[in-house]
C-alpha cells in the first residue's frame, strides 16, 4: 500500500500567483490614492501655515506704519530737499536721497510680478530709543546758503538730530551739528558730523530754499542707517517672501520670511480730505505710482491679496495637461485683485493654492 501524496499542482500555483498579484495591485492603488491625499492635505497645511505667517508679519508691521511721525506735522511738505554726503548713515550715495519721502506706507507696483511695500517709522518700534520730535520755529530769516538757524527754543533738540524745516509747501532735511542753548541757535554744518548737510556750493546749485520766520522746525533722532526707519516686504523670483530693514545691528537684507509665495497684490485705501474712512482703492499705477505728499495724506489703509502655493506637485494623466488649478479657478481667487497668471511658472496649473486677503488700517495715520 502506498501513502497518498497531497500538494499543489502547477495550475493551482499559477492561479494563486495571479490572485496574489491582483490583490497586490488593488492594495497599491489604494495606498497610492491614500498617500496622494495625505500629501495633498499636508501640502495644503503647509500653504496655510506659510501664508498665515507671511500675512501676519506684513500686517503687524504695516499697522505700525507712521509710528512716531505725527502725520499732520509734515502735511505741507509737497517738495522736500535732502542730501547725503555718501556716508552709510544717510544711505551711502552722494547727492539727493533717492526716494526720500515722509509717507507712512509706500506701495510699488510689480507689473506682471508681485507688488512690494515699504513702511516707515521715526525709529524702530521694538527698540526703546524713540523720543517724540521737538517742535519750534525760526525767530529770524534764514540766509542761503546757511549753516545756522536762529530758533525760538532748543528744548528737545540734540546734536546729531535730524531737522526738518517747512514753510509754504517746501521742506528741507538737515542735521544738527551743534546746539547753542543760551544763544538759541542750531548749527547744521557739513562734514564728519553733518552727513545730511550739503556744502554751500551744492545748496546754491540746487536752489535750496531760504526760509523766513516763523517757519516751522522739528528735531528728531536719526535712525542708524537712513533718515527714517524702514521695513520692506517683497517677493523674489524663487517665490520667497523677503523682509529688509535698515536697523543697526545688523541691517536685515532680504531675510526669507516664508516660501512658496507666488503673488502679492497691494492697493492704497484713499479717503476724502479730512476724513478718516476709506472711500476708494487705488493700485500703485498711473498717478498713484508716485503719489504726491498731498496724496499720501489721504492714504488711510492698504489692502493685500496673497497667493500661496502647496508644495505638492500633482502629475497629470499621460498625454494630458495639468488641470489641478484652472484659469477659471484663478479668476475667482480674489474679490478685487487681478493675478497675472501668465507670469507664473509654466507648470502652475499642477499645484493647489490658497489665497489670503486682508485690509490693514494705518492707525498711526488715522490717529495722527
Amino acid at each position: 500500500m502506498h501513502d497518498k501524496q497531497n500538494g499543489f499542482g502547477l495550475v493551482e500555483i499559477m492561479v494563486g500567483l495571479g490572485v496574489g498579484m491582483l490583490a497586490m495591485v488593488v492594495v497599491m492603488q489604494v495606498f497610492s490614492q491614500a498617500e496622494g491625499q495625505k500629501r495633498t492635505a499636508t501640502g495644503g497645511a503647509d500653504a496655510q501655515s506659510n501664508g498665515a505667517i507671511a500675512l501676519s508679519m506684513i500686517e503687524r508691521d504695516t499697522k505700525m506704519a507712521g509710528w512716531g511721525m505725527a502725520n499732520s506735522m509734515f502735511s505741507n511738505c509737497n517738495t522736500t530737499y535732502s542730501y547725503c554726503d555718501g556716508d552709510l548713515s544717510c544711505g551711502g550715495k552722494e547727492g539727493a536721497i533717492d526716494g526720500f519721502s515722509l509717507a507712512s506706507a509706500i506701495v510699488t507696483d510689480g507689473g506682471d510680478k508681485p507688488d512690494s511695500i515699504l513702511v516707515q517709522y521715526f525709529a524702530n518700534p521694538i527698540e526703546g530709543s524713540f523720543r517724540y520730535p521737538a517742535n519750534t520755529e525760526l525767530r529770524s530769516n534764514m540766509p542761503q546758503p546757511s549753516s545756522e538757524l536762529n530758533v525760538g527754543n532748543t528744548a528737545g533738540c540734540r546734536e546729531g538730530d535730524l531737522i526738518l524745516v517747512q514753510q509754504a509747501g517746501k521742506c528741507t532735511l538737515m542735521q544738527a551739528t551743534h546746539i547753542q542753548d543760551q544763544a538759541l541757535k542750531i548749527q547744521h554744518n557739513p562734514g564728519e558730523s553733518g552727513h545730511y548737510n550739503p556744502p554751500a556750493s551744492y545748496q546754491n546749485a540746487n536752489n535750496w530754499p531760504a526760509y523766513t520766520k516763523p517757519a516751522q522746525l522739528s528735531c528728531f533722532s536719526a535712525p542708524p542707517a537712513g533718515a527714517l526707519y524702514q521695513r520692506g516686504y517683497s517677493v523674489n523670483d524663487l517665490h520667497q517672501l523677503l523682509r529688509s530693514d535698515n536697523s543697526a545691528t545688523p541691517a536685515v537684507v532680504d531675510d526669507v520670511v516664508a516660501p512658496e509665495i507666488i503673488d502679492l497684490q497691494i492697493e492704497y485705501g484713499v479717503s476724502q480730505p479730512n476724513q478718516p474712512s476709506v472711500s476708494s482703492w487705488q493700485a500703485a499705477t498711473g498717478s498713484w505710482a508716485h503719489p504726491s505728499a498731498a496724496d499720501f495724506q489721504l492714504v488711510k489703509a492698504v489692502r493685500l491679496a496673497m497667493v500661496v502655493r502647496s508644495i505638492q506637485y500633482e502629475k497629470p494623466a499621460p498625454n494630458q495637461e495639468c488641470a489641478t488649478t484652472t484659469d477659471a479657478m484663478a479668476s475667482n481667487w480674489s474679490s478685487w485683485a487681478t493675478f497675472k497668471t501668465g507670469s507664473y511658472p509654466a507648470d502652475w496649473k499642477c499645484y493647489r493654492y490658497k489665497v489670503f486677503e486682508t485690509i490693514v488700517p494705518l492707525r498711526n495715520v488715522i490717529w495722527g
